[in-house]
């Protein structure tokens, strides 16, 4: 599995003759890329109020890239939390520009088969029954893969994992930013959580560093 990723590295770099040495980050997610790029209207787009436990609400991404408090954990606030995710982009692209930075993401690398489930919070973890579990371990081929996302459909749920930027700095193992769609479509649950992973090389599996 590292030889793929490194060979991975190297191929998408060598295709964009443009980039740097020192390029070592790609977007996955072309959607999410055309939101960036939008960043100066979407800073200021009114969405769902979201609380802090500070007592403090926002209404749109620049009200809430201002707070460090944590948010409050009610069904309203879950429910909110996904018309912010791309607030999260719009700060990590701070640091890693979008503009010429995009690549797809490789087959190899596959969330379905490749994401430690049991290493975050999620509805799905109490059907673990051992460490490293995968969305494929789980459900099989009900677990689809298509392009940067693994989803699985069924039992009343839906649960996504989206990989957003994949970050290689000197010295560190790979990360890999995702957003986790965690829906129970029959009741109240709702979750919408930017988690990063790091590339665990003796397990070759993507763990979560919450």
């Amino acid at each position: 599995m590292r030889f793929l990723l490194v060979f991975i590295w190297l191929v998408v770099s060598g295709c964009n003759h443009s980039k740097s040495p020192q390029n070592t980050y790609f977007w996955l997610d072309q959607a999410i890329v055309e939101e960036v790029r939008n960043g100066s209207s979407e800073l200021g787009r009114p969405r769902p109020q979201l609380e802090f436990d500070n007592g403090v609400s926002v209404h749109n991404c620049e009200q809430y890239l201002e707070q460090s408090a944590g948010l409050l954990e009610t069904s309203p606030n879950f429910t909110a939390r996904s018309h912010y995710l791309i607030c999260d982009a719009l700060k990590l692209s701070k640091k890693w520009p979008v503009d010429n930075n995009t690549a797809l993401f490789d087959s190899a690398l596959s969330l379905c088969s490749a994401l430690d489930l049991s290493s975050f919070r999620h509805s799905l973890h109490p059907r673990l029954q051992e460490d490293a579990a995968t969305l494929a371990q789980l459900f099989g081929s009900e677990a689809i893969a298509d392009g940067n996302t693994c989803t699985f459909e069924g039992e009343g749920r839906n649960f996504t994992l989206n990989a957003v930027l994949l970050v290689n700095e000197p010295a560190q193992p790979e990360k890999l930013w995702v957003w986790v769609t965690d829906e129970i479509l029959d009741a109240t649950y709702r979750s919408y959580t930017p988690i990063w992973f790091h590339f665990d090389a003796t397990q070759s599996m993507w763990v979560a560093k919450e």
